[in-house]
């Protein structure tokens, strides 16, 4: 899956004059080229190369070291002076390595970034401003979980449903995942600063890596996915002489109209569908003018649980930016994740006289060193109780470390 370092929603940064910055606050390790990377990002042409390390180990000696390199290019033909509101991006990556998910069983994956080992073309689209930017239209191939059900915040964590989206989203319905894109089209409308609306259409290919192997083919296959969120933004302009609480809070639901199977009976019905309630918000500033502080986070989501094992998903945390005098970029966070199990499939198990499952709860904490503007080293500390949901099975600890390297 995706992590927020990878991501098409994160998009390109651009620097305000990177010719005369240092090689230590610059926000590339290779350095800005003699300006030649800011001149075209005046022009409107912006792109990353990303590399992305997770190196985890549990209790058990089980070592899982998973590496992802993501390159992107954006164009704003507005500032290219070509098309006015048109914009391009596209973005590919190679990533490969070991599951620590798999090794410890859990439902929580202890890496945002682990799905399968690939080289592929991840996402590429393009979107028009209209209605003097109230409207916007996208269509291309990208990933309804990039987009909804997603953790704004992802940055600040590793473990999956924290760092990158809601972890039940392609289970319940087939919403696509980063990085196996697929053809899609959305619609987005911003009557104002605070409040938006949008929906897409996404082809709920329940085999991707199989249906298109190098994600260049646009495979459209089995039955669409739609999405649909409203949000609300809370102080979204930030000021300089005044302290801003910024945050955002957003409902959402997805549904795929195709067969689901029965969880116990395995007996087809039609469609199927996901709920999510997402909030992210600023409680502390200690200075004006400045995103320093306290951040609080929180997701809740429910799926029928006749089709869907883990049907419902709660994850919450808490970060600090700049707890550490002279040291503003680095964060400390701590997240929750809370998974639980159908009832309907524990009711049946019951009947068979064997042992339900319970629920998983995973938590995380870990301290975002920010060395550099283009390296930053994440130690991380990780424990499930009941793994997998498995009340008779023992509690797993993992630990490791994250590093990021915007080159």
């Amino acid at each position: 899956m995706l992590s927020i370092f990878a991501a098409p929603r994160a998009h390109a940064q651009t620097t305000s004059d990177s010719s005369t910055t240092s090689w230590a606050n610059s926000p590339y390790m290779l350095g800005d080229w003699d300006g030649k990377r800011t001149a075209l990002e005046r022009t409107g042409i912006v792109f990353n190369l990303i590399s992305v390390n997770d190196f985890l180990a549990d209790t058990r000696s089980d070592v899982a070291n998973w590496s992802r390199v993501r390159g992107t290019l954006d164009i704003d033909f507005g500032k290219a002076e070509l098309v006015q509101g048109l914009t391009f991006h596209i973005t590919a990556l190679w990533q490969g390595g070991g599951n620590m998910g798999t090794y410890i069983g859990s439902i929580a994956n202890p890496s945002s970034l682990v799905s399968a080992d690939t080289t592929r073309l991840d996402s590429w689209w393009f979107q028009q401003a209209l209605a003097d930017n109230k409207v916007f239209i996208r269509a291309g191939q990208f990933a309804g979980l990039d987009f909804y059900g997603n953790q704004l915040y992802g940055a600040s964590y590793i473990m999956e449903p924290l760092g990158y989206a809601l972890g039940n989203l392609f289970a319940a319905d087939y919403e696509s995942f980063d990085p196996a894109g697929t053809p899609a089209a959305e619609v987005r409308y911003v009557p104002s600063k605070h409040v938006y609306v949008k929906s897409a259409i996404f082809s709920g290919n329940r085999n991707p890596y199989h249906d298109d192997i190098s994600g260049v083919n646009l495979k459209f296959k089995d039955n669409p996915v739609i999405a649909t969120e409203a949000g609300y933004l809370v102080d979204p302009t930030s000021s300089s002489t005044a302290k801003t609480y910024p945050g955002s809070y957003r409902f959402g639901a997805t549904t795929n109209p195709g067969p689901f199977p029965n969880i116990v009976t395995g007996h087809e019905s039609s469609g199927n569908y996901l709920l999510y309630f997402m909030a992210n918000q600023a409680v502390y500033r200690p200075e004006a003018g400045s995103d320093r502080g306290l951040d609080v986070n929180f997701a809740f989501d429910w799926t029928p649980d006749d089709i869907t094992r883990n049907f419902s998903q709660v994850t919450g945390g808490l970060r600090y930016r700049g707890l550490i005098p002279h040291r503003r970029r680095d964060a400390l966070s701590f997240g929750i994740v809370y998974s639980r199990i159908s009832g309907v499939l524990n009711h049946a198990l019951s009947q068979e006289g064997l042992m339900p499952f319970g629920s998983e709860k995973a938590l995380e904490v870990n301290y975002a060193f920010q060395a550099t503007r283009w390296f930053t080293f994440q130690p991380v500390f990780q424990y499930y109780f009941d793994t997998g949901g498995n009340t008779f099975s023992r509690n797993s600890t993992v630990a490791g470390f994250r590093t990021t390297f915007v080159l």
